[in-house]
C-alpha cells in the first residue's frame, strides 16, 4: 500500500506539483484512513527526491515564500 500511495503522488506530480500536493492531502490531510502509512510514504517521497509533495499538518496551499 505504501508504494501504491507514493507512486500515485509521484504520478500526479508529473502533471503539476499542485496536483501532487492535492493527492497527498487526499490521502493524509483530509482523512485518517491511511494515517498508518504516512511516515513510510514520506520516507519514500524523500528518498525519491519528491519531498516537495509532502504537506505538514493541515497545509493545503503552496507556500508563497517557496522558491
Amino acid at each position: 500500500m505504501v508504494k501504491f500511495i507514493a507512486n500515485s503522488i509521484i504520478k500526479a506530480k508529473a502533471t503539476s506539483l499542485e496536483n501532487a500536493r492535492q493527492k497527498y492531502a487526499a490521502y493524509f490531510i483530509n482523512t485518517d484512513i491511511y494515517a498508518k502509512y504516512r511516515a513510510d510514504v514520506n520516507a519514500l517521497l524523500i528518498e525519491s527526491g519528491n519531498d516537495d509533495c509532502i504537506l505538514i499538518g493541515s497545509e493545503t496551499e503552496v507556500n508563497e515564500n517557496e522558491g
